[in-house]
């Protein structure tokens, strides 16, 4: 079961404008593949990165507000230390909760540990996938150097 009106009202939290929540962990309820919500805040990418666990497979969703209008990041977190017979779970559940539950979002970022969630590399990604990524880059994608 990947809905519920507790997990619903937590992503439309994250997206509402004007809501002090920025992100919401969802999370496995024990070893079954019934989706709850671990927690919500209102804090930075390091706030929701340190309610990932390493033995847990995690989706969050992030309000990016560093940018001129929001912008949306689900992460598909699959800890390094999560059972390979778990793992699995992320193909089929990872994309029917990003398409059924989350729906809104610019990034997908797939995670298994802190590094991955680099925020200026996160928000790199947006420029990008918004069409306005005016890096230091030639218009051949090659990094001049200044």
């Amino acid at each position: 079961d990947i809905s519920s009106a507790e997990v619903e009202e937590a992503i439309q939290n994250v997206r509402t404008p004007g809501s002090s929540t920025r992100w919401a962990v969802l999370g496995y309820e024990g070893s079954s593949s019934k989706i709850k919500v671990v927690e919500t805040g209102d804090g930075p990418l390091e706030d929701l990165a340190d309610e990932l666990s390493d033995g847990k497979i995690h989706y969050a969703y992030w309000r990016a507000v560093d940018t001129q209008a929001p912008k949306f990041v689900y992460i598909c977190w699959v800890g390094d230390g999560v059972p390979t017979t778990r793992k699995g779970l992320v193909n089929t559940h990872g994309h029917i909760i990003g398409q059924k539950v989350i729906k809104h979002f610019h990034v997908q970022v797939n995670a298994r540990n802190s590094d991955d969630l680099d925020e200026a590399g996160i928000m790199k990604q947006i420029r990008s996938a918004a069409g306005s990524s005016y890096d230091s880059g030639d218009s051949r994608g090659i990094v001049v150097e200044k």
